[in-house]
């Protein structure tokens, strides 16, 4: 080490900061390593608990097993992953097994912790978790976390307060749809569904009719999915007074009433090409006998696609089989319209879905 006290000060300032470099290279190895084998060993710990606790909620629900054991607290995170998992399986049945088992371990409160203090994944799980408990206690402390920034964690909340309390949650939920254009489609969908339909129904048909038009084509599919039924008057009222062309587009995708044939048939000359697509491939949906008149002239539209969806209408209307299909083309003397049929006709015949 001589050569420190006879070196050249930056060297030796060199070197130090070498080793300081080394060392704390060293030291976050070691932390990186220690902190993996936690990790591993609290995700070991968490599979343990999920199947031993798997087994005992599946005898409380079949209404076998004695009283379950205590819930250690390293156990919570393992009996939530089963919880939640049992109650997906069992989907709307009979409960009351699982329920005594929540009693009795004191659920409510292990969840609470997790939800106020836990990671971002135990604190998702256990909003989850209390969805299932369904103890009316809980709603607004879950009602809460509709308007929380992550997208996992409010839509988790929603699901859940549909679980506590359907008919309230419901007049919350639709405001929050409105807002939350985060929301995927899909998730919101599936939350509906699980509410009453009729009341699901009433609560989007007031909304849509208010909304704007960058909002209302997604209110119109949701409630076209919860009820068809519900939807059409709704429908109906929105094509009233001329509306956004997109919003025109949205609706004639979802209409399934016979009762709106003439509604359809009139938007078949639109000016805006999309509507025009649409309002085709609606008619080959609920087309009566006829309607192929009415289609014929779009398939020679400027636009290839109101030329195709056009044709793949004429191949759904009810009475036009393949001979019905081989008339009209032979009758047809535009070069596209005869190009798009044969397309078509070769598509159907190659059995691709249309």
């Amino acid at each position: 080490m001589d050569f420190l006290t006879s070196a050249n000060p930056r060297v030796v300032f060199a070197f130090w900061l070498g080793v300081v470099v080394i060392a704390m290279a060293l030291l976050m190895l070691l932390l990186i390593i220690v902190m993996r084998q936690m990790v591993m060993r609290r995700e070991r710990n968490r599979i343990r608990a999920a199947t031993q606790w798997h087994q005992v909620l599946l005898d409380a629900a079949q209404g076998l097993g004695a009283s379950p054991p205590a819930l250690p607290r390293a156990d919570v995170a393992g009996f939530v992953d089963a919880w939640n998992h049992v109650h997906q399986t069992l989907g709307g049945h009979d409960d009351s097994g699982l329920q005594r088992v929540a009693s009795e371990i004191r659920l409510e409160s292990h969840l609470h912790l997790a939800i106020d203090h836990g990671n971002f994944h135990n604190r998702v799980m256990a909003i989850i978790a209390l969805g299932y408990v369904k103890s009316h206690t809980h709603f607004d402390k879950l009602a809460r976390y509709l308007d929380d920034r992550s997208t996992i964690l409010s839509l988790s909340a929603a699901r859940s307060l549909m679980h506590i309390d359907p008919a309230r949650a419901v007049t919350l939920l639709v405001p929050h749809i409105v807002e939350r254009s985060d929301w995927p489609q899909g998730g919101v969908a599936q939350i509906l569904h699980e509410g009453n339909p009729a009341l699901v129904s009433k609560e989007l048909s007031e909304v849509t009719l208010q909304a704007n038009a960058d909002v209302a084509p997604r209110l119109i599919r949701f409630l076209a999915d919860v009820s068809p039924a519900a939807a059409a008057p709704v429908i109906r009222r929105i094509l009233a007074s001329p509306p956004d062309d997109h919003l025109v587009s949205t609706c004639l995708q979802v209409m399934t009433d016979p009762a709106d044939l003439d509604l359809i048939r009139s938007l078949l000359v639109h000016e805006r090409w999309h509507v025009r697509m649409h309002a085709a491939a609606a008619l080959g949906r609920m087309g009566e006998a006829g309607d192929e008149q009415r289609l014929l002239p779009l398939l020679a539209d400027p636009q290839w696609w109101v030329r195709y969806r056009c044709a793949q209408a004429l191949s759904r209307l009810p009475h036009l089989e393949e001979h019905g299909m081989q008339r009209l083309r032979a009758m047809q003397t535009d070069r596209f319209a005869c190009d798009v049929l044969d397309q078509v006709m070769a598509e159907r015949n190659m059995g691709v879905s249309q």
